[in-house]
């Protein structure tokens, strides 16, 4: 599930009307919560947990939107903000220290079960998933966002606090990061 900003415009109307409005609330609610709960179900792997931090996230959201103010970030990338910081504060809560297994928590890749390449598909996956995984957190955040969220640079922009000029380096780096990490499991054989 990617998450997909709402048209500006409208976004900006009804979190404006969202201040007084419930209405307009759940209008944006309905509009982001898969996506948002996509996100959180990646960082923390377990369904419960994910149901529960997205439930905080849009818990702050609507206790916070009278201060929301348009500086540059989108209400999307605000929602992602609030929703990362859950995540941290459910692992501080709940002294969970250890890294998520990015082999249980993605879904596969690939949209379509294909019988004839299936085994070979699985296997660069799994690579994939395992370089992805030795990443540190800040080249895995950016590549997650662009390649398994599908965002746009500009909403990833605006959720690292970086611009589009600085963002383009960090995917640049993260991604030949990867492609070292690849190539380095591919040569101890780890395929």
């Amino acid at each position: 599930m990617s998450l997909v900003p709402m048209d500006q415009e409208r976004e900006k109307e009804l979190v404006l009307e969202a201040r007084t409005s419930m209405d307009a609330f759940a209008e944006l609610y309905g509009h982001y919560v898969d996506g948002i709960h996509a996100y959180i179900l990646r960082r923390v792997g377990n369904e419960s947990d994910a149901e529960d931090i997205t439930a905080r996230t849009f818990e702050k959201a609507l206790g916070g939107i009278g201060d929301f103010k348009w500086k540059g970030v989108s209400f999307c990338s605000w929602l992602v903000r609030i929703a990362s910081n859950s995540v941290v504060d459910h692992y501080r809560r709940e002294g969970k220290a250890k890294m998520v297994d990015l082999e249980e928590v993605l879904p596969h890749l690939e949209g379509e079960e294909d019988p004839t390449g299936g085994i070979e598909r699985e296997e660069e996956r799994r690579l994939l998933l395992k370089a992805l995984g030795a990443l540190p957190e800040k080249n895995r955040v950016v590549l997650e966002l662009k390649f398994v969220h599908e965002m746009d640079n500009q909403i990833i922009a605006e959720i690292t606090g970086c611009s589009k000029g600085n963002l383009a380096v960090r995917l640049h780096r993260a991604l030949k990061a990867l492609r070292r990490e690849v190539e380095k499991l591919e040569k101890e054989g780890l395929r």
